[in-house]
């Protein structure tokens, strides 16, 4: 009989509370809402473009292996104030206001042949600038995954502490049904009735707080999802434990998966090639031009009216820098010293990942050790309350161990959420560290 009372007041107390709590929505589950979140996340959606732009750059035109071909054309009209000419006969031509017209057009062709392997160093140095874009792209994507499981994850443990308190205020409520039954008949102080009606409210209270950090959570996930605040959505209210991590393969995944360790990776790859660039600015540069040229020019000083002419002119050019002030050596010393600091931000980072995961990885493990403890205190719990009641129903004892009871049992729920709110917290953060999200 007093099991079937409990349970109508349970059901009795989710119904009254769910129509505190916001309407109901469709069951968003974890993996639904990381797909969400991955097609209209504006940091994505962000890195994605400089992915484009770094593909874009990177081409054998824009590392100058390509020849340059310009179209040239140009008008020039003159008035010569004095003219003198002297022809190789003696005769002398000697003109004032004179004009003057000149027409050019050219198609000029010119192409870097050597320049010390500054061209291949430089393609090398845009290929790899094209890769960081994707690792950086990866690592925005694994960043995200990781805020919405948290976000999520975060939700399901604000729905487990609703459920918790609204089995507690079952209990309070059986309680004070008890309490007022004895002292209507004369078996109990007053005082167990109104401490009973004073620890039903304040769950009550607990409950309504908790349903608004809830509501609060839910509209931070939405906000990740970029979709209104108010969007209605349930989750999955289970909090699996079955990651089992291991250290020697999470290390070797964070050295070979990480996107944040392989960018910094990366990047000091492309300053390694910067040096190599800046060491080519003392090499000979090479380039071959071509150019095909009309002219026609006008004069009217009399004796040549006009000029026109069209041909094609083939050369090469040598240019060896000879002195550049130190500039040169300059470029070199500042490109080493910005490779060194890339080289000695990822051994910097690599360390700090390995130190994160070693802190992590030793919560997870305790945290697994509590929970057994704290589901085996949660059992104690239900327990002890079970023979409080009972004896507080035939009045051997009074309302304070039934009140203790009953306080012991929601912290052991409370402590338990927590720890499963803990593993799944830490498995994800492990799973960042090792690239796996």
């Amino acid at each position: 009989m007093k099991q079937l009372l409990f349970f109508f007041s349970f059901f009795y107390t989710l119904h009254l509370y769910s129509q505190v709590a916001p309407a109901p929505g469709p069951l968003l589950s974890a993996d639904e809402a990381v797909r969400i979140a991955l097609e209209n996340n504006f940091d994505i959606r962000l890195s994605r473009a400089d992915v484009d732009i770094a593909r874009l750059n990177n081409t054998r035109a824009n590392a100058g292996m390509l020849p340059v071909i310009n179209l040239v054309a140009g008008e020039n009209a003159a008035v010569n104030a004095f003219q003198y000419q002297k022809f190789f006969d003696g005769r002398v031509n000697e003109n004032y206001g004179v004009p003057s017209n000149t027409l050019n057009a050219a198609v000029q062709l010119s192409w870097t042949l050597f320049n010390g392997r500054r061209m291949q160093i430089t393609k090398r140095r845009l290929g790899e600038l094209e890769n960081l874009g994707t690792l950086n792209l990866q690592n925005t994507v694994q960043n995200t995954t990781s805020s919405v499981l948290q976000a999520y994850y975060d939700i399901v443990r604000g729905r487990l502490q609703e459920k918790a308190l609204i089995e507690v205020i079952a209990l309070n409520e059986e309680r004070l049904r008890i309490a007022e039954a004895r002292l209507a008949a004369g078996f109990a102080a007053q005082t167990d009735a109104l401490q009973a009606r004073i620890d039903l409210n304040q769950r009550r209270s607990d409950l309504l707080t908790q349903q608004n950090a809830t509501t609060a959570s839910k509209r931070n996930l939405n906000r990740l999802l970029v979709r209104p605040a108010e969007t209605p959505f349930e989750v999955d209210e289970t909090l699996q434990n079955t990651y089992n991590p291991e250290r020697n393969a999470l290390i070797q995944k964070v050295v070979s998966q990480n996107p944040t360790l392989l960018a910094l990776q990366k990047n000091a790859e492309v300053s390694a090639l910067q040096v190599d660039e800046a060491r080519t600015l003392n090499k000979p540069v090479i380039t071959g031009t071509s150019q095909f040229n009309a002219q026609r020019a006008d004069n009217g000083a009399g004796i040549l009216l006009n000029n026109t002419g069209a041909g094609l002119a083939i050369g090469a050019t040598l240019s060896v820098p000879l002195y550049t002030g130190g500039n040169i050596r300059r470029q070199v010393e500042t490109a080493q010293l910005a490779a060194q600091q890339a080289s000695l931000r990822t051994e910097a980072q690599r360390l700090t990942f390995e130190t994160d995961l070693d802190n992590q990885l030793t919560f997870y493990q305790i945290q697994q050790q509590i929970l057994t403890l704290e589901e085996e205190n949660v059992g104690i719990a239900r327990e002890n309350l079970n023979v409080s009641t009972e004896r507080f129903r035939v009045g051997t004892t009074n309302g304070l161990e039934i009140q203790t009871a009953q306080n012991t049992l929601e912290q052991a729920l409370v402590r338990r959420n927590l720890v499963l709110f803990n593993l799944k917290s830490t498995e994800i953060r492990l799973r960042l560290l090792a690239g796996e999200l």
